[in-house]
């Protein structure tokens, strides 16, 4: 049976003559770089133990194998997350760690210098191996790596800084490649705090501040890339970079410098460095004007979209979407800079039925086939329109003018699944406008394919589906009894009951939306499918979230005529519907909690409350159902004290349903409640709320004092 030269060159790396390892080894060099089926092959010949086992041997004898062997290990990593786990498995990643130690000497540079090419070989492979997301860093974070990583930083930074870009040696190329790897390395090696700080507290800050002041335009996009990552949602890390501490002897500060870098003619260093500045800008410790974000970073992301070089079309959009989802002032300069329809464009140039055009529009592919990157850009575009309809409403005015629907109707069709995701994210964002729920939603169809992704494979899918029809079933939406006929009720009930709680969530919060405002018969209909059983465990779920849309579907139950509230009072019981509020408006007092817990709680006392204003807007029953408990009217009386206007505001109304005369049958029960409020103080404590600080409050305070004192008289 005849040997292929490949398995030859196997078979030479166990020769004893170091002349022919060493020529074997350059032959699968050449052999597999940028040549994946090669790559392939040579895994399944066993090539990766026999290389780690050349990494593993003593210096300086193996010293010119142990760098061809790390060469070729990250070129097989490379490009393809199975060959990237491969070369882990095999125990690559020790080997390669330890490389990067460096021997004893007294000086940091000479010591890179006396290894600088098999650094060169094993940074270069450890940036491809990391680059995959599938691969666990922790190995980086034990024995003492991390400083070996701050050293190789500390060691190169200032080689490279007194280079020229027209006079570089090869020995100062090498320091600046080792350098660019290196901070690769830092920034495929953030995936949680807990690594930020560490890498922080190592002392990686400021090596990487000062390659910024290079000019090795590689070693500066890769220190600003690690930079950005270190700061993202990290405040600590955020004012440690912006404090000033780290510049020091420098013209100017870090962040004067990187906003330099977002004006460079490098599409490229214009994205990373907007990226840096938008997670500094989003840890809050931004020192610099928020004017400095408007005027130059946002325009320059907007010019992003319309950039076919690598892979910035696709990244823009994202960096884009965390500048400005937070805050409706970002989303208005987004607004003025004309980013909507730069992104409604780049939808429809990646939707256009002419491949060819397309295709030039999306630069050099990178990473993954040209049909995912267009999915992947297309995803983030769509994101990017969430976040920029979020909150305005000339915002969302622009988007739909702009034609958006039709692509997001046929990306909520979409075969990629974080595609129909982004959809479904976008078109909650559009249907919080009432007059696009009215014209353009309906027009557009969008309710059909949303209604069919409730039974989309993926939960998360299902989730943000049901978080978007929320808005589609409210009841001035012409979209309700579409949704209704298309088995809307029976999704949501379900959903209700899932174990998921993100999708439980949304699927409670589609029955309230489903119920506000609406008539009896489908008031029915969702009981019947969702049970008065049902319901009151949904009211004592541990998740507060879950409890206050519970609660609010309770209020939207009991909004409407006589009937509507005595069928929840005989359907959850009168008694269990009383201890349900009770409980609910003593929630907020004599608890130990933090300012979240309070928070949390708050937002069960307003439907509680409010649910006590609706059963006291009709017959006199519930109204004396209510007062017969002294803790409830207790309650709703210490929560016109509330440091929450909203809360005060919904307790007041309580005040005013009490003393409100709309029958002579009703004298007796009316006078028998202001008899009970006076005692309380309701006439003080009234008087008192004309000045609240709330315009609201005022008002209704005004409006119950009247009706208080009119029933005394």
């Amino acid at each position: 049976m005849t040997t292929s030269k490949y398995e030859e060159s196997i078979k030479e790396l166990v020769s004893t003559d170091d002349a022919k390892r060493l020529k074997a080894l350059r032959f699968i060099k050449n052999s597999v770089i940028g040549n994946k089926t090669k790559k392939d092959l040579y895994i399944k010949l066993g090539v990766v133990e026999r290389l780690v086992e050349y990494l593993s041997l003593s210096d300086p004898e193996a010293y010119g194998l142990k760098i061809q062997a790390a060469t070729i290990l990250g070129s097989i990593a490379y490009g393809k997350d199975e060959n990237a786990i491969s070369v882990v498995a095999f125990g690559a990643l020790n080997p390669l760690l330890n490389s990067l130690r460096l021997p004893p000497h007294n000086n940091l540079t000479e010591a890179i210098h006396q290894r600088r090419k098999l650094l060169e070989a094993s940074t270069r492979a450890l940036k491809s191996i990391f680059s995959s997301s599938k691969v666990s860093k922790e190995q980086v974070f034990m024995d003492g790596h991390i400083e070996d990583i701050v050293a190789l930083l500390e060691g190169t930074s200032p080689v490279i800084l007194l280079e020229t870009q027209n006079n570089v040696s090869s020995d100062s190329l090498s320091f600046a490649m080792i350098a660019e790897f290196t901070a690769a390395i830092v920034a495929k090696c953030c995936d949680t705090p807990e690594q930020q700080m560490e890498l922080a507290s190592a002392g990686v800050l400021k090596p990487l501040i000062n390659l910024l002041y290079s000019n090795c335009i590689k070693a500066q996009e890769a220190a600003l890339d690690a930079l950005a990552t270190l700061c993202r949602e990290n405040t600590e890390i955020g004012k440690m970079v912006v404090g000033g501490s780290l510049t020091q002897d420098k013209q100017q500060s870090c962040i004067e410098t990187i906003l330099e870098f977002v004006k460079e003619k490098c599409p490229k260093m214009r994205l990373i460095a907007a990226t840096c500045l938008t997670n500094l800008y989003r840890t809050g410790a931004f020192s610099e004007s928020t004017d400095s974000i408007v005027l130059v970073v946002l325009p320059a992301l907007v010019k992003l979209l319309s950039e076919p070089t690598g892979d910035v079309q696709e990244k823009a959009p994202l960096v884009l979407a965390d500048l400005i989802k937070d805050s409706e002032d970002m989303q208005k300069a987004a607004f003025e800079a004309y980013a909507i329809p730069r992104l409604v464009e780049l939808l429809a140039t990646l939707s256009t039925k002419d491949s060819n055009s397309a295709d030039l529009m999306l630069g050099v592919p990178g990473v993954g086939s040209l049909a995912k990157r267009k999915q992947k850009i297309r995803e983030n575009c769509l994101i990017a329109i969430a976040a920029a309809t979020l909150a305005k409403e000339e915002c969302r005015t622009q988007a739909i003018d702009q034609k958006v629907l039709p692509y997001v109707v046929q990306a909520l069709q979409s075969e990629y699944p974080n595609v129909r995701l982004a959809a479904c994210q976008c078109a909650k964002s559009l249907s919080r406008s009432v007059s696009n729920l009215r014209t353009s939603l309906v027009d557009a169809g969008i309710a059909v394919p949303l209604i069919k992704l409730l039974n989309d494979s993926s939960i998360v899918i299902q989730a943000a589906a049901c978080g978007a029809i929320c808005n589609l079933v409210l009841e001035f939406s012409p979209m309700r009894k579409s949704v209704i006929d298309g088995g809307g009720i029976e999704h949501f009930v379900e959903f209700s009951r899932s174990s998921d709680p993100k999708l439980q969530l949304n699927g409670v919060w589609a029955l309230k939306s489903l119920l506000f405002k609406s008539d009896l018969p489908v008031k029915k209909a969702v009981m019947k499918v969702l049970t008065y059983n049902a319901l009151i465990d949904l009211l004592h779920q541990p998740a507060p979230a879950i409890q206050e849309q519970a609660l609010e579907i309770v209020r939207n139950l009991v909004c409407g005529n006589q009937e509507a509230i005595e069928d929840v009072i005989e359907g959850i019981g009168k008694d269990d519907l009383l201890d349900v509020i009770e409980s609910k408006l003593e929630d907020t007092f004599d608890m130990d909690v933090d300012d979240e817990d309070d928070a949390a709680v708050a937002r069960t006392l307003e439907p509680a409350l409010f649910i006590v204003v609706n059963m006291s807007s009709g017959p006199e029953g519930p109204k004396m159902a209510l007062m017969s408990r002294p803790n409830i009217t207790n309650s709703v009386f210490r929560h016109l004290s509330h440091d929450n206007p909203a809360i005060r505001a919904a307790a007041t109304w309580c005040m005013i349903n009490w003393t409100w005369k709309d029958r002579e049958g009703q004298q007796e029960g009316l006078k028998e409640r202001v008899r009970y409020l006076r005692d309380l103080g309701a006439e003080q404590k009234l008087r008192v709320m004309e000045s609240d600080s709330c315009r609201d409050v005022r008002d209704r305070a005004m409006t119950a004092l009247e009706q208080l004192m009119a029933a005394s008289s």
